[in-house]
C-alpha cells in the first residue's frame, strides 16, 4: 500500500513538473504567434484585444505586462541592427528616421524581460516625444552609446546584449496605415574604435 502511494506521488510530481516545463517551453518558443515584423522591429499588436491568441495572452500574463490594446498603444522591440547583428552595450548605434504617427512615444534600452535599464545618475536612459530634438523634416537622429553624444543620446547601461523598446501611445497606425507600407527607424552601427564594433 505504501509503495502504491509513493508511486502515485512520484507519477503526480513528474506530471506536474513535465506540464510546467511544457507550458514554459511553449511560451518561450511561440514568439512568432501574432507577431508583426518590420525590418528589425517587431510588435504584438493584438495584445490586449479579443483577437489575441492564447500563447500571446499567456506570455503577456507571465511577464506581468499591462496591455492597453492596439488602439491605445503598440510596443515595438528591436534586438539587432540593420545588418542583423545583436545590439552590444559597448557599441555606438544611430537610430535614424521617422517615428510612426502617435500622440506620444517612448524609447528605452531593455533587458531580455523588456525591463528598462535605469540609473540614479543624471544620464538619459529614456527618450520621449517631449524631450527629443527633431530634424527639420520631423525625423529623429538618436545616438545609442555608453559614451555621451551630442544631440539625442540614449545611454546603454547593460553589460549584455540589449534591446530597444519603442512604444507608440494613442497611435492610428493599426487602423489607418497599411502595415506593408509602415516604415520604422533604422538602427546603424557606427564605427567607434571599440573591439567588435567596427
Amino acid at each position: 500500500m505504501a509503495i502504491n502511494i509513493a508511486s502515485a506521488f512520484l507519477i503526480f510530481s513528474f506530471s506536474i513538473l513535465f506540464g510546467t516545463l511544457s507550458v514554459d517551453y511553449m511560451l518561450n518558443s511561440s514568439k512568432n504567434f501574432g507577431r508583426l515584423t518590420i525590418g528589425e522591429w517587431s510588435a504584438y499588436p493584438q495584445i490586449g484585444t479579443l483577437n489575441a491568441d492564447p500563447y500571446t495572452r499567456a506570455r503577456t500574463a507571465k511577464r506581468g505586462e499591462l496591455s492597453l490594446g492596439y488602439v491605445e498603444n503598440v510596443a515595438f522591440q528591436a534586438w539587432r541592427d540593420n545588418d542583423g547583428r545583436p545590439l552590444q552595450p559597448y557599441c555606438h548605434y544611430l537610430l535614424e528616421g521617422q517615428i510612426p504617427t502617435a500622440r506620444l512615444f517612448t524609447l528605452y534600452a531593455a533587458n531580455q524581460f523588456l525591463e528598462p535599464y535605469i540609473s540614479t545618475k543624471s544620464i538619459p536612459f529614456e527618450l520621449h516625444t517631449h524631450n527629443a530634438i527633431y530634424e527639420s523634416d520631423g525625423s529623429l537622429r538618436i545616438h545609442i552609446s555608453p559614451i555621451p553624444q551630442t544631440g539625442n543620446w540614449l545611454t546603454t547601461l547593460s553589460k549584455k546584449e540589449f534591446g530597444l523598446v519603442l512604444t507608440l501611445y494613442d497611435t492610428p497606425i493599426m487602423t489607418i496605415t497599411p502595415l506593408h507600407k509602415l516604415i520604422m527607424p533604422s538602427i546603424k552601427r557606427i564605427p567607434s574604435g571599440q573591439k567588435g564594433c567596427d
